[in-house]
């Protein structure tokens, strides 16, 4: 049985996180896991219980309207504002299991792939490294923290590599991140992605 490659993506907001995960997504067969999809997916039961449409409540947890005032919250506070606070309980009061835990498990028993990017890790650093996952932290220049608690938490992290994502395009990124896997002993796929059409 081929043992899994996991890789942890931890870092502040906007630095590239995203990117680098949707390059391993499309370009090495990595699966994409979150350790707060099960929260998420209780914050939209929330959001649409008091007021919001459907699409309202996707838009709260994953898209535009995640960092707006909402009508739909006390003192119109933003839906990232109420998603950090549970994360905090879900994450530390409960622990990782309760997250990425019961993530790699839902995985696990889906029968689905052998390698998984997971973004986002906050809380979960000792959980993935006890499944055999490594974390990487992606840093970019001029990223501005916003001093939630997610951000202390995150600047305490001790990672198992830093990737610099300043100023480069998306194929210049995707073949950077390529070797510094490498560097640190994880083995992507005999085939080459062409960096020059990696994810536009």
């Amino acid at each position: 049985m081929t043992t899994p490659i996991i890789i942890g993506l931890t870092g502040f907001r906007q630095v590239g996180k995203s990117s680098v995960a949707d390059h391993l997504v499309q370009n090495h067969g990595f699966q994409r896991m979150h350790p707060f999809e099960g929260g998420k997916v209780a914050c939209r039961a929330y959001f649409t219980h008091i007021g919001a449409t459907e699409d309202e409540a996707r838009r709260m947890t994953d898209g535009d309207l995640k960092d707006k005032p909402s009508p739909y919250l006390p003192d119109e506070q933003t839906p990232r504002y109420y998603m950090e606070r549970f994360g905090y309980f879900m994450g530390v009061d409960l622990g990782p299991d309760w997250t990425l835990g019961r993530e790699l498990e839902r995985v696990k028993n889906s029968g689905e792939g052998g390698r998984y990017v997971v973004e986002s890790i906050v809380y979960e650093v000792d959980a993935l490294r006890k499944a055999g996952g490594a974390v990487v932290r992606i840093n970019r220049e001029g990223v501005e923290i916003s001093g939630l608690k997610t951000d202390a938490a995150v600047r305490e992290i001790v990672p198992d590599a830093d990737f610099d994502n300043s100023g480069s395009c998306k194929a210049d990124m995707a073949e950077r991140f390529d070797e510094m896997l490498r560097s640190i002993g994880i083995d992507l796929r005999a085939e080459e992605p062409d960096y020059d059409m990696a994810i536009g």
